[in-house]
């Protein structure tokens, strides 16, 4: 256990993943700072958190934000920045900046591109040797309608844009048995001029994810978890850890092939028959560290061997550092971990109920999971779910975006720059 007390200044005070990792951070005897765009945030409130700012929404302000933290940084005295949610792309960008005032957990924007691409992430897991869905990419829509007629009679397919998030903008579409026609209830999306959507094989199972952190493509903290209720098609709002081989072999490979050093997950699908195919990477915190609430020592993971976000030419003495991060377990969750978002169940989960044995799911997912933003002992972020849920809701009246878009649509990157 790290037991110098450490200065951690989180960004993207907004989610609930965040609050958990500033309350493990809060409990293994660290102080938290964080600074978040938006007015309404759950660890504004939070007594694990020590103070909070107002800053900059990155994507219309970058370079704005990033003086913001280091200014932050400069002034809380901060020993690591954690970005958790979309903002980690533009503090990737702004690293070397950012380094001269805090050690930054992040790698550089080049490297998350790779991962947060949906296209070429798909090549990377192939090339590495793992079965992937059959995908083509276009750019206008003539090669989006070439890409659709290629596409087997009888046959479904997912049609997303390359950069997105939440699964917001996510179309499955299925071929009629006529060669000519397509089952659509809808216009296909129109593709603006610089974006790439991706035509994608159907894969029909379970969804699985996976959460860790990595040090030179060496784990020290990992789980995997099934999910079974959704915000829509996406993100998971009720989970419990699956310990899943071919997930895990499917991590280390990939984080070590990389030798990739962050936070770092993977969403899956698997088939009846076991087959396990990876559908999109987030090289992000997510609803994984929910799973380790009450293990101090997960604060440890972020700390390990050695400085973080280093430059793959910049290692020195690599060697004897290999042997350090090795001779750390990776710690993963206990056996029973199941947690849910209950606001969440209650908003996106309840109203996708179509049966009774969905409704016995939910009622037994509900009262088995633990709430992940209530504590007795730390009881404000609960309400100010309700602040923030009025926040994005006064939003989508503004924009007509969806609240799931609402929520990030000032803090995410989509291959710009």
């Amino acid at each position: 256990m790290n037991t110098e007390k450490k200065t951690i200044l989180l960004t993207g005070g907004r989610a609930p993943a965040t609050l958990e990792l500033a309350r493990l951070f809060d409990q293994a005897g660290h102080r938290v700072v964080v600074a978040e765009s938006l007015p309404a945030h759950l660890c504004r409130v939070s007594r694990a958190v020590a103070r909070s700012y107002r800053v900059r929404p990155p994507r219309l302000q970058e370079n704005e934000y990033i003086e913001e933290l280091c200014r932050i940084a400069e002034r809380e005295k901060a020993d690591l920045l954690i970005p958790t949610c979309e903002e980690v792309f533009f503090v990737a960008k702004g690293r070397e900046r950012l380094r001269h005032h805090v050690e930054v957990l992040v790698e550089s924007l080049e490297e998350l591109r790779i991962w947060h691409d949906k296209g070429a992430f798909v090549r990377l897991a192939e090339q590495a040797g793992f079965s992937v869905p059959r995908t083509s990419a276009a750019s206008s829509a003539r090669e989006l309608r070439e890409a659709l007629h290629a596409v087997e009679p009888g046959k479904s397919v997912v049609l997303k844009p390359a950069f997105s998030r939440f699964s917001a903008r996510v179309h499955i579409l299925r071929r009629t048995l006529s060669k000519k026609d397509w089952f659509l209830p809808y216009e296909l999306p129109s593709i603006k001029e610089g974006e790439t959507w991706l035509v994608q094989e159907y894969v029909e199972g379970r969804q699985l994810c996976s959460y860790a952190v990595a040090r030179e493509g060496r784990l020290s903290l990992y789980a995997d978890y099934a999910t079974t209720f959704t915000a829509g098609r996406g993100a998971s709002i009720s989970f419990s850890f699956a310990n899943h081989p071919g997930v895990r072999r499917f991590v280390e490979t990939m984080v070590r092939l990389r030798r990739f050093t962050g936070q770092i997950a993977f969403d899956f699908i698997e088939t009846q028959a076991g087959e396990l195919y990876p559908i999109e990477c987030n090289p992000r915190l997510t609803s994984g560290i929910h799973l380790f609430r009450g293990k101090k020592e997960a604060a440890d993971a972020f700390f390990a061997g050695g400085k973080a976000g280093g430059e793959h030419a910049e290692r020195e003495n690599d060697g004897e550092q290999d042997k350090c991060i090795e001779a750390k377990p990776v710690l993963v969750p206990s056996g029973s971990a199941a947690a849910a978002l209950s606001m969440a169940m209650l908003v996106y989960g309840l109203p996708s109920i179509r049966s009774w044995r969905e409704g016995k799911r939910w009622l037994g997912e509900f009262f088995r999971s633990r709430d992940v933003v209530f504590r007795w002992g730390d009881p404000l972020p609960a309400l100010e779910q309700l602040r923030l849920l009025w926040t994005l809701a006064a939003l989508k009246r503004k924009t007509g975006m969806s609240m799931v878009e609402c929520s990030t649509s000032d803090i995410e990157w989509n291959g710009e720059g």
